[in-house]
């Protein structure tokens, strides 16, 4: 049916007006109105360059696919019963009811724009709008009423989002599309960890929104590694420029509600743009370049340490700290304690297959803890990668630790080792989201908290050890992972050297591997004889003193 330059009024009757059951509804410029309580019903096409008039409805109901182009102009009502879909060609407004009874309608890069006080009506996981493009559903004047936008980034999943917004009323626009992207609309897709949906609000008016939100997802739609029981909705942040990157905080997270599909909610945005649900890759980053130095490894030579662990392929690709190999350093009591444990790294870093030494290869892991100002409470950990230079790195082996889902501000930062004394920063320091801290304790005593000491050591001031006259590194040796270096004396660390099963007492017994008493780092145990680790625990880090106690700074 073509209609052009002529008025024509569909009354109701009590039964359908117009029944275009094969043919296309094209309206050319003409007057097409359509009264209350009637409906067209087209199995075709439609195309139109006006407004449909009336408040009657139009009912999509072909066989196979149709073709809709309104040319942004608008339907008072429209039911969707097709369940061969609905292709938008070009935009359109509703003013009236969207119901959804079969099929989908697949955007691309149109929208469909609602009126403010438009419904969306049975919309389900098999019925929505498909945002397979650029489009999006705009819903005007969106105020503290929520709003649920029933959209899915695909013909087979359905990422509807509810949206209220306590500020000031605006036209709000979203759409779903698949990945999660590093950038936000931008960058790279992350592989892990998230809902594999991004949700890209618009507003129509800078400014002045407050919106409270609540995304919905199913098990299919998480990636590897993803976590229900701690996760939450992230906005990727554009400006100011310290702001920028996603912004999710460990303490904005929590549980998924729901047994599938899954939710989480979040109030308080300001900004609009990406939005997606995770932890780790969605955390707010916050970057720190720490350098230290390991006494067991060290070379004074060269000014570096061994990484024999590498060439040996002993370290671990998952950090040691959650199990026995790495003694008991991750802090388990505090709740917020970030991403910590369980880091991965690939082999090809830790491992010899990483080449000849360099630099930058890998010693071993170490753990980095966040601590808050106030009280010296751990609040965040991160288990990171050490190279032959000192430098701490994240576990690519190259970028800074990302101690993410923390804000900016000031803070102390602890790094400890498996077999040597943790050291502390001995005054806070600015921490940022898109730039560096860099900090060398290495350099001199005062980079350092003072351990705590007994009182028959009190005179005992280094709070670690000087391995050449410019450079200090942590004291090693601490094979029973606790918080003191004892050679003798309860659970004095000579003995965890001399018991170490595989040795099964003998002191002249070689063990090869990764143990917590391979206090020099060569991948060897040995007890006496040449390169021995008793040599370092004795001679080296005691002075001869075998009473000497160095407890580890309460941190």
């Amino acid at each position: 049916m073509k209609l052009k330059k002529l008025h024509l009024a569909l009354m109701a009757c009590g039964i359908a007006v117009s029944n275009l059951a094969s043919a296309q509804l094209f309206i050319d410029q003409a007057t097409f109105t359509i009264q209350s309580g009637a409906t067209v019903t087209v199995q075709g096409d439609v195309t139109s360059n006006v407004d449909i008039q009336g408040t009657g409805k139009v009912i999509l109901k072909g066989t196979s696919n149709q073709n809709v182009n309104m040319n942004g102009f608008s339907i008072p009502n429209v039911e969707i019963d097709n369940a061969a879909n609905i292709t938008l060609t070009g935009s359109a407004k509703v003013s009236g009811d969207v119901l959804f009874t079969n099929g989908k309608v697949l955007l691309g890069n149109n929208t469909v724009s609602l009126a403010s006080a438009a419904t969306v009506t049975n919309a389900t996981s098999a019925k929505y709008f498909v945002t397979n493009g650029t489009g999006r559903v705009i819903k005007a004047a969106l105020g503290a009423t929520a709003f649920t936008f029933p959209i899915g980034n695909s013909t087979t999943s359905y990422n509807p989002l509810t949206v209220a917004n306590t500020g000031i009323a605006d036209s709000i626009g979203a759409r779903a599309s698949a990945t999660v992207l590093s950038q936000g609309t931008a960058g790279t897709a992350f592989a892990k960890e998230v809902v594999n949906n991004t949700w890209t609000l618009t507003e129509a008016v800078a400014g002045g929104s407050n919106l409270n939100l609540t995304a919905t997802w199913n098990a299919g739609d998480e990636l590897v590694g993803f976590d229900r029981t701690r996760t939450g909705i992230s906005n990727y942040i554009t400006a100011p420029a310290a702001n920028v990157g996603w912004d999710l905080l460990n303490s904005q997270t929590a549980a998924a509600t729901g047994a599938g599909p899954y939710t989480a909610s979040r109030a308080g945005f300001t900004s609009v743009g990406a939005f997606a649900v995770g932890t780790r890759p969605v955390l707010s980053p916050l970057l720190f370049s720490p350098k230290v130095f390991l006494q067991g490894a060290y070379n004074t030579t060269l000014d570096r340490m061994s990484d024999a662990l590498r060439i040996a392929n002993l370290i671990p690709t998952t950090e040691p700290y959650s199990s026995a190999v790495g003694g008991t350093l991750l802090s388990a009591s505090n709740a917020t304690r970030g991403s910590g444990g369980g880091e991965t790294a690939a082999a090809a870093v830790v491992g010899s297959g990483a080449g000849a030494a360099t630099d930058n290869t890998i010693v071993d892991w170490v753990l980095v803890q966040l601590h808050r100002t106030s009280d010296n409470v751990v609040i965040s950990q991160r288990a990171a990668l050490l190279q032959r230079d000192g430098d701490v790195v994240d576990t690519d082996g190259t970028s800074p630790v990302n101690i993410a889902g923390n804000a900016a501000g000031s803070y102390f930062v602890s790094i400890k080792h498996r077999n040597h004394i943790g050291v502390r920063m001995a005054a806070s320091s600015a921490l940022a989201k898109t730039t560096t801290t860099n900090y060398d304790f290495s350099t001199g005593l005062g980079q350092a908290l003072t351990p705590v000491l007994p009182a028959t050591n009190a005179a005992m001031t280094n709070r670690y050890a000087a391995v050449t006259g410019t450079r200090y590194s942590l004291w090693g040796g601490n094979g029973n992972a606790n918080a003191g270096l004892r050679y003798a004396g309860p659970a004095n660390d000579e003995n965890a050297l001399l018991n170490n099963a595989p040795l099964s007492g003998n002191k002249g017994t070689v063990a090869n591997g990764y143990f917590l008493t391979d206090y020099n780092l060569n991948g060897i145990v040995r007890y006496a004889g040449p390169n021995n680790d008793e040599t370092i625990l004795l001679n080296t880090i005691l002075l001869g003193n075998k009473g000497t106690v160095i407890s580890q700074a309460t941190f």
